[in-house]
């Protein structure tokens, strides 16, 4: 698939993704919350950057559709980061040695559905969800005066599993687990990685 087919996929699911969340905002229950979260890189992206990354945050939009169901919107920036002494690095003909830093800014921007367990919405309730759509991957590797960066548009998906703890009647602690999978692109390498969110969900 070309470039320009790739955009043009993307804008179309970026379109979906906005008139889901405007969708969301019409709904007489909607749901929103702003979230801490950490990530953690596995697979490939966890053999570019082995430490976790403590910088990041999500934001969601959901509107219930019925007492069980809602569909929304996600937005997340994470930040990974390494340093590597005396590490060496490839890339295309070129070979680096020397002190690396390596940076991943990770964007996605998915369209997401949820299930809710229980009926009573001022009560613990556990959900499922998911999400899929597209993500910008940022990834950036310093050696001395030379960086070497690549920044794409990529396709991917996400399951999540969370738990809404209500702590007044319109006011819910948000957590959340969720694992994040994303196609390669060009000749970049796939990414993987989990991430946990905590933060503020508030709505009716």
């Amino acid at each position: 698939m070309n470039d320009l087919k790739k955009q043009i996929i993307m804008k179309y699911i970026l379109t979906i993704l906005v008139a889901l969340l405007i969708s969301a905002a019409g709904y007489s229950q909607g749901l929103y919350s702003i979230n801490y979260t950490t990530s953690y890189g596995v697979g490939k992206t966890g053999d570019y950057i082995k430490s976790p990354s403590f910088r990041g945050m999500t934001f969601e939009g959901r509107g219930f559709i019925s007492d069980h169901v809602s569909i929304g919107g996600l937005f997340t920036w994470s930040t990974f980061y390494e340093k590597l002494g005396g590490a060496t690095f490839n890339y295309e003909n070129a070979t680096f040695t020397g002190t690396q830093y390596r940076y991943i800014n990770a964007f996605p921007l998915l369209v997401q559905a949820h299930y809710y367990l229980g009926v009573d919405k001022y009560e613990t309730r556990l959900y499922l969800g998911g999400g899929l759509g597209p993500y910008i991957i940022n990834q950036r590797t310093n050696v001395g005066v030379w960086s070497v960066e690549e920044k794409n548009w990529h396709f991917g998906f996400s399951p999540e599993v969370g738990v809404l703890l209500p702590i007044s009647m319109d006011t819910r602690i948000n957590v959340s687990f969720r694992y994040h999978y994303v196609f390669k692109a060009k000749d970049t390498i796939d990414h993987s990685w989990f991430g946990l969110s905590v933060g503020l969900a508030w709505g009716e």
